[in-house]
């Protein structure tokens, strides 16, 4: 089709000249989120707590055309995720996009729930996507060129969880989080959304997911009986880093199959 004849600018979702931070990259929904983003033209940072897994999967991308580095990176810690910024401008010259994926959960019941386990969940999924997304804006004021800034959460954090408290206290934490980031840093051109997924196989729930009875008891409750996939993660936050979505900022995207919608089905 003539670009000329169509009535306006088309939907794009390149990222060529972004520079990008994943946290959390070198496994499940951050290592897709890596991939579509190389993919679609962005220079990106991956992030996790081991430098070989960081630097292996750099090496991917750059295998495939891309540009990329790994980071080492414990996003508990303020200082760390301060130096992961500085390294990223220092061989990129700027920060567009930080997405804060990385995050733990503990099963246990809150009766049996110790304070370092505490600790260790609010501090992975809340205090990193504080000091993440601060951090990351005071660089994009900087900037003054305005940026996206994308965590993950989860429906975790919309409702009740069996043994899974913690999880869902600080996922609900994070959604909150990201509508007063979005207030306060609006005016600076940042949007601040947040994604929530249901159950997303990975290459980690992989053997549970796959389990027909698992299956069986849990596709009661979705719609769309089934499970969402990493590919459809990555893609949503994708649109959500793109230029095509400039107009939303302060959501909380739930991306379930319908999970959270109540009822019988």
């Amino acid at each position: 089709m003539n670009a000329e004849k169509v009535p306006f600018k088309m939907p794009s979702f390149d990222l060529t000249g972004k520079v990008a931070i994943v946290t959390g990259g070198t496994k499940g929904l951050g290592y897709g989120i890596v991939m579509a983003f190389a993919y679609h033209g962005a220079k990106v940072v991956i992030t996790s707590r081991h430098q070989d897994d960081c630097d292996k999967v750099a090496q991917e991308v750059i295998a495939m055309g891309g540009d990329a580095m790994g980071v080492k990176a414990d996003v508990q810690n303020e200082e760390e995720i301060q130096n992961l910024i500085d390294k990223t401008v220092a061989k990129y010259g700027k920060l567009d996009i930080m997405v804060n994926n990385a995050g733990v959960a503990v099963t246990k019941r809150i009766t049996d729930m110790t304070e370092d386990e505490y600790n260790r969940v609010l501090d992975s999924n809340l205090k990193s996507v504080f000091f993440g997304g601060q951090l990351a804006a005071k660089q994009m004021i900087a900037q003054n060129s305005g940026g996206k800034i994308i965590n993950m959460c989860s429906i975790g954090g919309i409702k009740g969880n069996n043994q899974l408290s913690t999880y869902g206290a600080s996922k609900a934490g994070a959604i909150n989080l990201t509508k007063s980031m979005a207030w306060e840093w609006g005016r600076y051109g940042i949007s601040v959304n947040a994604i929530c997924p249901g159950y997303v196989k990975t290459a980690l729930n992989a053997e549970v997911l796959d389990d027909p009875g698992f299956q069986a008891k849990k596709f009661k409750g979705i719609p769309l009986k089934r499970f969402g996939s990493v590919e459809e993660i990555a893609a949503l936050t994708l649109f959500i880093a793109s230029d095509s979505c400039n107009m939303l900022t302060g959501e909380a995207i739930v991306a379930d199959m319908g999970a959270t919608l109540g009822g019988n089905v």
